[in-house]
C-alpha cells in the first residue's frame, strides 16, 4: 500500500491531500494548478511537504513528526515528466540505461535491450531526442522510468503533448505495462475520459483539496458535491423537493415546475420528506423518449452537432427559460432536432444523484 498525507503551501493556497492506493492505477484528476504535479513530486521526494507522511508498503518515506525525509533516489520510484526530460545529449540506449548504470556493463545491455523490445523502440536505439516523435520520446522516457523496477509509476500528464492517434495507442501500452507491472500507477491529468479509460480509482483535485476518491464508478456517477460532479462532467442540476422516501427510492418534485421524478437510493443516503436537494444527471444519459416514467418536457434552445451525437440545450417547460438542461445524444436518434422544438426527455432513475448544496 501507498499511504499519503501530504501539506504543502503554494502560492495562492495549500495543498492538504490524504489518500492511500493498493498496486492500482490511481488518476488524480483536477485542473490546472490545483496541485496535482506538486503531489507526485512530493511522493517522489523531488520536493519535500511541510507536513504529513508517505509510506510505501513497511517503509516510511517521509514523515515531518519524526524528522524522516528519505532522499529521492532511494525511494525506488520512477517518475515520467510532462515534457519526457530526456537527456538531449544521451541517444536512446543510454537514456534508458542512466538510472542502472551503477550495474554490471552486461546486466545494464540486457536490462535496456528487455526494455526497448516491450517498448517498440527496437532500432532506435543509437538515435538522439531530437530525431524521435513525440511517442517515441514518450516511449523513452517510459522505458527509462521502468527500467529500475521501481515501486511506484509517476506519470505526469503523460499524454497531453501527443496527437489522438499516438495518444490511443500509448494509453493501450500503459494498460499493458500495467498487467506485468507488479507495483503502484499513479497518473496526473485534466482529462476526464482519459481518467476512466486507464484508471481504478480517481482522486478529484480543487485548489490543493481532495473534493472525491474512490472506485472509479462512483465518482463518476455519484460526486460528493457539485464541485467535484462540475470537474467530472455534469451539466445538469436541478433543484427538488423530497416528497416519498421508500426503501430503495425517493420521489421528488423539481422545484417551481410540479414535475415529479423517481430516483434510486443509494445505500446508506438518508432523506426526509421535504427536504430541499439537488438533482445531477450527467448529459449522457439523458434519453429521447415519451412514456413511462421520469418524463419530462422541454424545449430545445440550441442544437451544437458533434461526430456522432449532438449536444442539445433545453429549457424546461414552464420555466420560462430558466432551467437549461444540457443532453448529449446519438445522431441516430435526434435526426430532425432543431432549435424551437418541443421534445419530452426520459432522466433515468438509477443515473440521477441527489447532494445537498
Amino acid at each position: 500500500m501507498l499511504d499519503i498525507e501530504i501539506k504543502k503551501s503554494l502560492p495562492g493556497f495549500k495543498l492538504e491531500v490524504s489518500f492511500a492506493v493498493e498496486r492500482e492505477i490511481l488518476a488524480i484528476l483536477g485542473p490546472s494548478g490545483c496541485g496535482k504535479t506538486m503531489t507526485l513530486k512530493c511522493i517522489a521526494g523531488l520536493i519535500q511537504a511541510d507536513e504529513g507522511r508517505i509510506a510505501l508498503d513497511e517503509k516510511l518515506l517521509f514523515d515531518s513528526s519524526s524528522g524522516v525525509n528519505i532522499k529521492s533516489r532511494e525511494r525506488n520510484m520512477g517518475f515520467v515528466f510532462q515534457n519526457y526530460a530526456l537527456f538531449p545529449h544521451m541517444d536512446v540506449f543510454n537514456n534508458i540505461a542512466f538510472g542502472i548504470r551503477q550495474l554490471p556493463v552486461e546486466d545494464v545491455k540486457e536490462k535496456v535491450r528487455l526494455w526497448l523490445q516491450k517498448m517498440r523502440l527496437s532500432g532506435l536505439e543509437k538515435r538522439y531526442p531530437g530525431q524521435l516523435s513525440a511517442g517515441q520520446q514518450q516511449r523513452v522516457a517510459l522505458a527509462r522510468a521502468l527500467v529500475s523496477e521501481p515501486e511506484v509509476l509517476l506519470l505526469d500528464e503523460p499524454f497531453s503533448a501527443l496527437d489522438s492517434i499516438v495518444k490511443e495507442r500509448l494509453e493501450e501500452e500503459l494498460l499493458e505495462i500495467h498487467e506485468f507491472f507488479p507495483g503502484h500507477i499513479l497518473f496526473v491529468t485534466h482529462n476526464l475520459a482519459e481518467a476512466y479509460k486507464l484508471s481504478s480509482k480517481i482522486a478529484v483535485y480543487e485548489a490543493g483539496r481532495l473534493l472525491q476518491f474512490g472506485e472509479k464508478e462512483k465518482v463518476i456517477n455519484r460526486p460528493s458535491n457539485r464541485v467535484a460532479a462540475r470537474l467530472t462532467g455534469v451539466k445538469n442540476f436541478l433543484p427538488a423537493v423530497v416528497q416519498e422516501v421508500e426503501s430503495s427510492s425517493l420521489n421528488l418534485e423539481l422545484s417551481g415546475l410540479g414535475t415529479r421524478l423517481k430516483v434510486e437510493r443509494a445505500a446508506g443516503e438518508e432523506w426526509k420528506t421535504g427536504q430541499v436537494v439537488t438533482l445531477g444527471i450527467r448529459p449522457e444519459y439523458i434519453q429521447i423518449k415519451d412514456n413511462g416514467e421520469n418524463i419530462i418536457a422541454v424545449l430545445v434552445e440550441e442544437v451544437i452537432e458533434e461526430i456522432s451525437s449532438y449536444i442539445i440545450r433545453c429549457s424546461l417547460a414552464g420555466s420560462g427559460g430558466e432551467k437549461i438542461l444540457e443532453a448529449r445524444i446519438p445522431r441516430t436518434e435526434a435526426i430532425n432536432l432543431s432549435r424551437g422544438d418541443s421534445y419530452q426527455f426520459n432522466l433515468p432513475a438509477d443515473k440521477i444523484f441527489i447532494m445537498l448544496e
